[in-house]
């Protein structure tokens, strides 16, 4: 499948919308902040900088969500997997932004930000909502099959270097003009294969500190890991770490699941995972550096050696699964032993007899284009721990 051009072009133009909303609440932020560095201490967690930061609204996911929404605006325009960037924009948007609807509406709020800063923030977060909607809806309504005629260039469009016949695993779209079709790239095997098990094995560590948390606190307590509770020191627009572990391993595993099965949406929700558990993990390792967990790290007790190792594995695993996802296989045309194949380009020698019946053009069909919170240390965790 693949979208329209009316439907890229609105999608792109949402993604906007949200990057522009996340980016107004960063600078704002940045204002309020005492400097860059202070603001940074805050995504990490550092439970000093929580205290004396009361006014301060954004995560560390904020950040991540304008990158991530920059992504999806030039793959809305240019990209053969535009339909899964909008829709891995649309639930990550969904997944850090809903809790806001409960968590702006509690009554120990009030000791966090003043009544106005509460409306505003707010209002993005239903705006946000609305939008991420709208990104779904924008896709479901705006798919056609890939393999559909352009009869006319205003009423599809698709990235250079692909033809309505090369089919991907990843989304592949008609060609209607520009430089001659190249096939199209994407990671190999092998690589799938890593990226699978990486994302499953983020996800069964995510699951297992959920699991201690679980059999930690009692039910009153561990429920406010989801709804959020006055003794937790949340951010304005953060998420309750409960909630964000459990989005986490969601997404994590439906990704997995789809790089095992090839779907179209395997690669940017896996990139979205994967870019989630590289931040969580880089707020760690920074949090157990400033708090000198690492130069003491024999002498911790087992469950924060734990965590620092937890943090360690997740950053792994979230850049190499970027690296694997991120970059496809150097194949950007036939291969040099079908270029070499006789008659490739060339018309058939025409049959004795059949006149021009047994001629014909080799056209793509005959390249063989087919297709195929984890536990905190003993300060403050970082958010979504």
């Amino acid at each position: 499948m693949t979208l329209t051009r009316g439907s890229r072009t609105t999608g792109a133009a949402l993604c906007a919308a949200l990057a522009a909303i996340t980016a107004a609440w960063i600078v704002r932020d940045l204002r309020a902040a005492d400097g860059p560095a202070a603001l940074w201490w805050f995504w990490a967690g550092d439970g000093r900088t929580l205290l004396s930061a009361r006014q301060l609204t954004t995560t560390l996911h904020d950040p991540l969500l304008l990158v991530g929404y920059a992504v999806a605006v030039f793959a809305a325009v240019r990209s053969r997997v535009a339909a899964g960037a909008l829709v891995a924009a649309a639930v990550v948007t969904l997944a850090v932004r809903l809790p806001g609807l409960w968590l702006l509406s509690a009554h120990w709020m009030d000791l966090r930000a003043t009544g106005e800063l509460r409306g505003r923030a707010l209002v993005s977060v239903f705006t946000a909502l609305a939008v991420a909607v709208g990104l779904i809806i924008t896709v479901a309504a705006g798919r056609r099959p890939a393999d559909v005629p352009c009869r006319a260039p205003v009423h599809c469009t698709a990235p250079y270097g692909t033809t309505p016949h090369q089919r991907s695993s990843y989304g592949p779209a008609p060609h209607v003009g520009g430089p001659p079709a190249a096939g199209a790239a994407r990671p190999s095997r092998g690589a799938l294969l890593t990226a699978f098990v990486l994302l499953t094995a983020a996800a069964a560590v995510r699951a297992a500190w959920e699991l201690y948390w679980t059999a930690q606190l009692p039910g009153s307590s561990y429920a406010g890991r989801f709804t959020g509770r006055a003794n937790l020191l949340l951010p304005l627009l953060g998420a309750p770490p409960g909630w964000l572990n459990t989005a986490v391993v969601a997404l994590s595993l439906t990704a997995a699941g789809g790089v095992l099965c090839r779907a179209s949406f395997a690669r940017p929700l896996g990139l979205a995972a994967a870019g989630l558990l590289t931040a969580s993990g880089i707020s760690g390792i920074a949090l157990s550096v400033r708090l000198d967990l690492l130069g003491h790290f024999g002498a911790l007790p087992a469950v924060d050696r734990l965590t620092v190792g937890s943090w360690v594995f997740e950053l792994a695993a979230g850049v190499v699964t970027l690296g694997l996802l991120a970059r496809g296989d150097a194949a950007a045309g036939p291969s040099a032993a079908e270029r070499l194949r006789p008659g490739l380009g060339d018309r058939e020698p025409r049959a004795p007899g059949t006149g021009g019946a047994g001629r014909r053009d080799r056209g793509p069909h005959d390249l063989g284009a087919g297709g195929t919170g984890l536990g905190p240390p003993s300060s403050s965790p970082p958010p979504g721990r």
